[in-house]
């Protein structure tokens, strides 16, 4: 048996195990966890937004399991795809079909293959045109953990990374097989933001997203530009838990589970983070600075009964701004997600764009006049059961418009129906 074949064959077995932890199956434990099966009503309505269709970018291969794209500053148009099992392709997204390799770390990946491990994100320092510089997220083995580390390219307009040139910014050992989460993405102050997940594997069952002296299920920002005494990276001053002791000053935001997809307003700043849920609910958080989700005390906007009392009292949790939930049977994972303000659908400006990983599902979340409440959700593509369509994260290329990523290795755009 081929090394290629085996990892097909894990990465099936983990979606079956994933998609049972998903419907709250295959343990006792489980059923314990579980609430009354009442579907609720839909909060706001959904509609059809018409005459759109998913239209495939073309390139001469296909992308293994892409995680992200991320746009190379100052290098005329060219993005990278991060692909889970350790390549990154600098591409052109023009129709060209252009790409090339920027980075190959395959060899570091090996014998990564359970269904969430392997790179999880890439971004490029602000000032990459004169310093180079990008960060990395992704998972190793021996022990079990994740790895935020710094990288260099070459100069010029055809940059390429320098893995020589690795430096360790932060690793977490984790506990379980999954939830890592994992995206970063620069601020617009210049702050390196990384999302956490709660280190698997049902419930919680060390209640790390509640503890506020660990940093897994943790929303964390980071100032890689300067170092704090014992850290290879610094602690930004105006962090919301610098003055407290008993909680870990990179924190920004808690009480998350497995977030996927973060992604600031271009207009408004405004971050955003789609996070993935155990049995019963996906949600969309508008990011607060000190905010708490309410992970694995609450699960979208209820209560959880593996856990009916807070682990720290007088606990104040924030609602995520939209759910949705498997007994309607909308989907079974959620993916993020961007806020839409390219030119091409004036009438999604301000809308979120977000998927479901399973149903293959891609909606806008209309929000209404003050940026602050859902009003209303979209359906930009109903995916068939049956169709080979399975994203992995909604991005813009660098003009704003959407791209979205699907883990059978295609880059596909929203088109018109009459883009024939």
């Amino acid at each position: 048996m081929t090394q290629t074949s085996l990892r097909r064959i894990v990465s099936v077995l983990s979606c079956l195990l994933f998609t049972a932890d998903a419907l709250g199956a295959g343990t006792e434990d489980s059923a314990s966890s579980l609430v009354p099966l009442v579907a609720p009503a839909l909060e706001i309505p959904e509609e059809t937004y018409p005459g759109l269709k998913l239209a495939r970018i073309p390139f001469d291969r296909e992308f293994d399991s892409p995680v992200m794209l991320s746009a190379i500053p100052g290098a005329q148009g060219e993005m990278v795809v991060a692909m889970q099992r350790g390549e990154f392709s600098a591409i052109k997204l023009d129709g060209s079909g252009t790409h090339r390799l920027f980075l190959d770390f395959r060899e570091r990946m090996k014998g990564i293959l359970l269904f969430e491990e392997g790179v999880h994100g890439i971004a490029f320092h602000p000032q990459f045109a004169t310093n180079h510089l990008f960060y990395l997220s992704y998972t190793q083995n021996e022990p079990r953990r994740t790895v935020i580390s710094e990288m260099r390219a070459t100069e010029g307009d055809v940059p390429v990374a320098m893995p020589e040139t690795e430096r360790l910014v932060l690793e977490l050992q984790q506990p379980l097989a999954d939830h890592w989460g994992g995206h970063l993405v620069f601020g617009p102050d210049g702050m390196l933001f990384i999302a956490l997940g709660d280190g698997g594997l049902r419930d919680d069952p060390y209640r790390l997203a509640q503890n506020p002296w660990v940093l897994h299920g943790k929303i964390l920002r980071i100032n890689v530009d300067t170092r704090s005494p014992h850290l290879a990276y610094g602690i930004p001053a105006d962090n919301p838990f610098v003055a407290e002791q008993a909680v870990r000053p990179e924190i920004y935001a808690l009480g998350l589970r497995n977030p996927w997809g973060l992604a600031f307003d271009a207009k408004t700043h405004q971050l955003w983070c789609a996070d993935v849920g155990q049995d019963l609910w996906e949600e969309i958080n508008m990011i607060q600075k000190g905010a708490n989700y309410g992970w694995s005390d609450r699960e979208g906007p209820a209560a959880t009964a593996f856990h009916p009392k807070p682990l720290l009292p007088q606990t104040t949790t924030v609602d995520p701004v939209h759910s949705y939930t498997r007994l309607r049977g909308e989907g079974i994972c959620i993916v993020g997600g961007q806020p839409y303000r390219g030119s091409k659908f004036a009438d999604l400006n301000g809308a979120y764009l977000f998927a479901d990983w399973g149903y293959g599902h891609v909606w806008a979340l209309e929000m209404d006049a003050e940026g602050a409440h859902a009003k209303r959700r979209l359906v930009l593509h109903r995916g068939p059961a049956q169709h080979k369509f399975n994203p992995t994260l909604i991005t813009v290329d660098t003009e704003g418009e959407p791209v979205i990523l699907s883990q059978e290795g295609g880059l596909y755009r929203l088109v018109l129906a009459s883009e024939d």
